[in-house]
């Protein structure tokens, strides 16, 4: 998300202007302790290891509590890729209650990090549950002197991170209301600290704003967030005491997100006055505003240019500090896809080479995990079943001691015995209750591990096509007619599509559990959405598949108050798995007439529902897999190309559209998928 990528573009300059800054202006003095002067100086020098330790001895000589030790090891296992380490870490900090202002401080901090945590794993739901129920709470702390402007600060970014996420859901309304609100701490803290550091955090959750309306392409309403942020950076530059690089970094973070949305708005002229201003600024040099300035550059369709500014990729990752991850390997898909549209056959060969390779680190450092996770849960089980036998060994010494003294009391023998009955029966509960969380412990890893392997298959696929390909075009002595070449590039562009749809469909799968219900407003006839659906598929182009589209007694004209974009793709996904399915499995095209396989999409009308029937004369499915097929990752025939997560998107969709999708059992000549939808809720 992109406000999440500028929130990464000024992370670090803000812990370290936070740590440095000093005005005379400053109408209190917060608390700090020498402890706190420690850690800030170790984060401050990007020393994290030993910022870790120093903090895990701290807290075990009482200097710091569980709180300030929490946060910042989040912090950095958030930072550094280890988002299990980060989430163990906050989860158990957040189930104490905090006994005073300080530890309450910190404890909000936690909160944030846990919400910076959900942010960065794509798990807006997540922000939502963690933060609407405990944001309040620092309305209590504002009003402590002492810490009023921290936790300003700590409820502004809160408020912003609160409200991006009602954004990616389509809670347009109850999101402008948070922002509001996170506003208005913003305007409260610098009210109560003339300070120029809380002029700079104002500006960066500003900046965020903006771009999460701009990355919903609400480019207007991005604009009008972005205007605020102009009058505070040039109020900063006027104060006493502030860094250069600060106002240089501001102007430069402003000027290049106005370009932005200048490009989204059409205004073609001011963003490259915009943008000129970006490339005035120091800032604009670094390895971070270079990578976003290629963002910009590919929306601007200057490739070779993007492609120069992405040159800084490699160099960026290997000293960020960070693990390899999947989350990383957008940034080499973007470089790749830079260098792809400007041209540059080799540059593009050897991104692929870079990322095919990167791609198996970032595979083993997620196993890795998977098996300290495993590891984790195999040790608290341990623990817990030595505290049980603990338990049954001091429970068994309190009962000898009342058998001794009424040893011949009769009705006390009869009572012990019915407690040792019930005991025995309440551990055998609990054994086979263990057994079962084993077991599905068991089955979360298969099916983890499963994914993974599928995605690997799934990108290795196509980036050995595009690595064959780009060293036959490439190749000095290589001599091909034009009619191969540009079947060659056919090839390549329909490869680097098939990566990033696969990429696409990994962010559906993020959402597919969503319980969130989806925003119906368009008003759209039946047709529409089928003829959109085919196009966007592709099936009527499918060589091996005769399609037709049957309107039943003029069904389609009906008009459905629903999601367009969304019932779009449900039917997109139901007619590629139409497409997948009819053909073979060991290749693709080039089939006879006479082995032409059908597929129909019939839409037609059943009480206030509409159906989109999809028909198709493949493999079929078996009656007993029905609803098996729609779970994820579920693939009834492994030679087939896929993630097994198609489905599982599509149900999840339609029922968040008030309809639902369900394979017909009774249809044995190949698969029938139905698609119900309601005319109106």
């Amino acid at each position: 998300m992109k406000a999440t990528s500028n929130l990464s573009f000024l992370f670090i300059a803000i812990c370290l202007l936070a740590i440095t800054s000093c005005n005379k202006q400053q109408t209190y003095v917060p608390k700090t302790t020498l402890a706190d002067s420690l850690l800030y100086a170790a984060t401050s020098v990007q020393d994290l290891d030993r910022a870790v330790f120093l903090s895990d001895s701290l807290l075990a000589t009482g200097d710091i509590s569980i709180f300030r030790n929490s946060y910042l090891k989040g912090s950095i296992y958030t930072r550094t890729g280890k988002l299990r380490d980060a989430e163990t870490i906050l989860k158990h900090a957040l189930a104490i209650k905090p006994q005073n202002a300080y530890d309450s401080l910190f404890y909000f901090q936690c909160l944030k990090a846990m919400i910076e945590y959900n942010t960065k794993k794509g798990d807006y739901e997540g922000v939502l549950r963690v933060a609407l129920p405990a944001y309040e709470g620092l309305y209590d702390l504002v009003s402590n002197p002492e810490y009023a402007a921290e936790a300003y600060d700590i409820l502004a970014e809160i408020l912003q991170q609160v409200g991006a996420s009602q954004i990616t859901q389509g809670l347009t309304t109850e999101a402008e209301q948070y922002f509001e609100k996170c506003y208005d701490c913003i305007q409260k803290v610098r009210a109560l600290d003339k300070s120029w550091k809380h002029d700079y955090y104002a500006t960066v959750f500003l900046y965020n704003i903006a771009s999460s309306y701009s990355f919903q392409k609400y480019f207007s309403t991005a604009e009008k967030w972005l205007n605020y942020t102009e009058p505070i950076i040039k109020e900063m530059a006027n104060k006493e005491n502030v860094p250069s690089l600060v106002t240089d970094m501001s102007w430069c973070t402003y000027y290049l997100d106005r370009a932005t949305v200048y490009i989204g708005l059409g205004k073609q002229k001011e963003a490259e006055k915009a943008y000129e201003a970006y490339k005035r600024t120091q800032y604009a040099k670094t390895d971070l505003a270079q990578i976003h300035e290629g963002e910009y550059l590919m929306k601007t369709k200057r490739y070779a240019q993007a492609a120069d500014a992405y040159a800084v990729t490699y160099r960026y990752l290997s000293e960020s500090g960070s693990e390899h991850t999947l989350d990383n390997v957008g940034f080499l898909t973007r470089k790749f896809r830079a260098n792809y549209k400007a041209g540059r056959n080799d540059s593009a060969l050897n991104v692929a080479v870079y990322t095919f390779e990167y791609l198996d680190s970032a595979i083993a450092f997620e196993k890795k995990n998977q098996a300290i996770e495993l590891a984790t849960i195999y040790h608290t089980q341990q623990k817990d079943a030595e505290i049980a036998d603990q338990k049954a060994k001091l429970l068994q010494t309190r009962v000898l001691a009342l058998l001794v003294a009424l040893v011949l009391a009769v009705f006390f023998f009869t009572i012990y015995a019915v407690i040792r009955r019930r005991q025995r029966i309440s551990l055998e509960e609990k054994n086979q209750q263990l057994m079962i969380a084993n077991a599905r412990a068991e089955e979360s890893l298969r099916m983890k591990t499963k994914f993974i392997q599928q995605i690997s298959h799934e990108i290795r696929t196509p980036l050995n096509i595009l690595s064959g390909y780009a060293q036959v075009i490439t190749s000095p002595d290589m001599e091909i007619d034009n009619e191969t070449r540009n079947d060659a590039n056919q090839q390549i562009l329909e490869n680097t599509d098939r990566i990033t749809g696969l990429v696409n469909k990994m962010l559906e799968l993020s959402d597919a559990s969503s319980r969130t219900v989806i925003e119906l407003s368009d008003q759209v006839p039946a047709v529409q959405i089928a003829n959109q659906a085919v196009h966007s598929s592709g099936i009527e182009d499918a060589a091996h598949l005769d399609f037709q589209l049957q309107d039943t007694d003029g069904a389609g004209q009906t008009v459905l108050t629903t999601n367009q974009q969304a019932a779009v793709r449900v039917l997109s996904l139901l007619l590629d798995n139409a497409m997948k399915f009819t053909a073979p499995a060991e290749a693709y095209g080039h089939h006879s007439d006479a082995d032409k396989k059908r597929a129909t999409l019939t839409i037609s009308k059943h009480d206030n529902n509409v159906q989109f029937i999809v028909e198709d004369t493949g493999i079929g499915v078996p009656a007993a897999e029905a609803e098996h097929i729609f779970d994820e990752f579920v693939q009834l025939d492994e030679y087939y190309n896929g993630t097994g997560i198609g489905l599982t998107v599509a149900r999840s969709l339609s029922r968040r559209l008030g309809g639902d999708v369900v394979l017909d059992t009774t249809y044995t000549a190949g698969a029938r998928f139905v698609l119900t939808l309601p005319c109106s809720l």
